[in-house]
């Protein structure tokens, strides 16, 4: 059972160190380049807000999309779109002198994209999705999430904190 626990308190302290590291890296990179999405290698990762690619891409899905200048009709992208990333399917590429537009539509919506897309406002092709983890990130962004994080940080530091006091009064 020792070594149970053991493993379990140090998967738990490596995960919590990658997703510390991760953060740390994507923030710092939405300081110093604030007109583009952090990425890692490459890929960049959204959350699924809408149901407009249902039941392909469900609200709280994390799609995670790779940077490419292939693109190709049916492929699902994320674009940018004023202040938001759009993920939809190209439903028909356009050339119009010499350069390509991409006509987009989420698989739910019965109408295409009101504006033709340009291939500079795209940030990645779709790769794969990571379901509902989402829904949890976007819970934790809020007032009440923050405050229940930081209640299981603080408990977490307490309990660890108080396990080797218990054994060092058995002795």
């Amino acid at each position: 059972m020792k070594i149970v626990k053991r493993i379990l308190k140090i998967l738990f302290w490596i995960t919590l160190t990658i997703i510390a590291f991760y953060s740390v890296f994507m923030i710092s990179q939405k300081l110093i380049w604030k007109d583009k999405t952090p990425n890692l290698l490459g890929y960049k990762n959204f959350i699924e807000l809408t149901g407009s690619m249902e039941p392909t891409l469900n609200v709280g899905d994390i799609i995670i999309t790779k940077e490419t200048k292939e693109i190709k009709e049916n492929d699902i992208i994320s674009f940018r779109e004023k202040n938001s990333v759009i993920t939809h399917r190209v439903f028909e590429i356009y050339k119009e002198n010499g350069k390509e537009y991409y006509i987009t539509k989420g698989d739910a919506n019965s109408d295409t994209d009101s504006e033709l897309l340009d291939k500079e406002n795209i940030e990645g092709k779709y790769c794969f999705k990571i379901p509902f983890i989402g829904k949890i990130i976007l819970f934790f962004q809020k007032p009440v999430g923050l405050i229940i994080l930081f209640a299981i940080f603080l408990t977490t530091l307490i309990i660890s904190s108080i396990e080797p006091k218990k054994k060092e009064t058995k002795k």
